[in-house]
């Protein structure tokens, strides 16, 4: 076992060390002719990464996760790596080399990482073999922006190479599909050293900046090691990150988590047809948030569950509820204008959320098309009080 690169211990013994990043023990293997380096590295799975542990990640629901993440459905983590690769650009094409691939394995109640390290570009069948040699034996991958960059990359070398990618059928759960949906806006950007700040709650020291690996590779080949320890540091602590990352993802679906993080995910889950548990979610979210337009949101969201519930009535008093939180937020208004001209049948009311929403999209939107329709919903409800003034004043009489 070693201490976590970046953590406060590790630091601390490095000071005492004198050295800036301890070096790492890299083995030749040979595929033929070719050859690639290997670092092996295990932590207990008990390691906290913030506010998680490793093993967390095992023990969550990952049909959530999967369902947040738009794909990558596991029975468990057993046979799943964690990926991640170092690269040239990010552009891809024959001049993008992925010269470091990192993968992660739960094994034996230890975190396994394997970091696989191109030693020279004519090695590249080397580093592509030991790669299906790790697809060859896994259920599945996770990533964080596999799907749109890692996977890619990889893929590419194998087809420049003549040869077919072993990833592209695995089953791939990629985080920052949930995490987009489920924590911008509380972190606002979605970086993944942003992530391990503000959901994971830890912070990276000393770290190298992933736009200086390339040039770390480059000396490498040049013969100058030093650099390398810092990319392959790198890559470690993003390989960590990971199934900490994972089980957080799995917090909001089961109601724990801050108020924009369980509307975020109800948002999700309603649009999966999961309407009993998105509504938990919404009122969970509306109850406990200390920001007012989170809560209108999560008041507004509730409001539309239960609408298509047919729960007209208790529909109406969320919106009601979000219009106090947030007298600006559009989309309450509307609803109410429509509670009360056609369930209720308080016109002057009808109206009067009509007039409310017509000031505020004069402030804040600019479709014409919703402007258009709210007058022509407007002047609907006035020519009906106009040729019903009995059943106006009725309306708005007590009962």
């Amino acid at each position: 076992m070693v201490l976590p690169p970046g953590s406060d211990d590790e630091t601390t013994q490095r000071a005492a060390r004198g050295s800036a990043v301890p070096t790492p023990q890299l083995v030749e293997r040979r595929f033929g002719a070719a050859r690639v380096l290997l670092r092996t590295e295990r932590f207990d799975a008990d390691l906290r990464r913030g506010a998680y542990r490793l093993a967390d990640a095992q023990t969550v629901a990952l049909d959530d996760v999967a369902l947040l993440c738009a794909g990558g459905e596991f029975a468990s983590l057993d046979g799943v790596l964690f990926l991640d690769t170092e690269t040239t650009g990010l552009a891809g094409g024959a001049g993008t080399f992925v010269f470091l691939v990192g993968v992660a394995e739960f094994r034996e109640g230890v975190l396994e990482i394997r970091q696989w390290l191109l030693p020279d570009p004519a090695d590249e069948d080397a580093l592509l073999d030991a790669l299906a040699e790790e697809a060859a034996r896994a259920r599945g991958i996770v990533s964080f922006h596999g799907r749109g960059f890692d996977v890619p990359r990889i893929e590419e070398r194998f087809q420049l190479a003549g040869r077919t990618s072993p990833f592209a059928t695995l089953p791939h759960l990629d985080l920052l599909v949930g995490a987009r949906r489920v924590f911008r806006m509380r972190a606002g950007g979605v970086g993944l050293q942003q992530l391990e700040r503000l959901v994971l709650g830890t912070v990276r020291l000393d770290d190298l900046p992933g736009a200086a690996c390339p040039q770390a590779w480059f000396d490498f080949l040049r013969g100058d090691a030093a650099p390398i320890a810092r990319v392959l540091e790198h890559n470690l602590l993003d390989l960590l990150a990971l199934p900490a990352l994972l089980a957080a993802l799995a917090d909001p679906p089961a109601g724990r988590g801050p108020a924009p993080d369980l509307h975020a995910a109800g948002k999700v889950l309603a649009r999966a047809g999961l309407d009993g548990r998105a509504l938990d979610l919404q009122l969970g979210a509306a109850s406990t948030a200390v920001d007012a337009h989170v809560a209108a949101r999560a008041h507004d969201e509730a409001a539309r569950i239960l609408r298509r519930q047919r729960r007209d009535a208790e529909a109406a008093a969320e919106a009601f509820a979000a219009t106090l939180a947030d007298p600006d937020l559009p989309g309450p208004w509307l609803a109410l204008a429509k509670d009360a001209e056609h369930r209720t049948r308080d016109l002057e009311l009808a109206l009067a959320c009509c007039r409310r929403l017509e000031r505020i999209l004069f402030l804040r939107s600019r479709s014409e098309s919703r402007r258009r329709d709210l007058r022509a919903r407007i002047e609907r409800l006035e020519r009906k009080l106009a040729a019903n003034p009995a059943d106006a004043a009725e309306a708005q009489r007590p009962a």
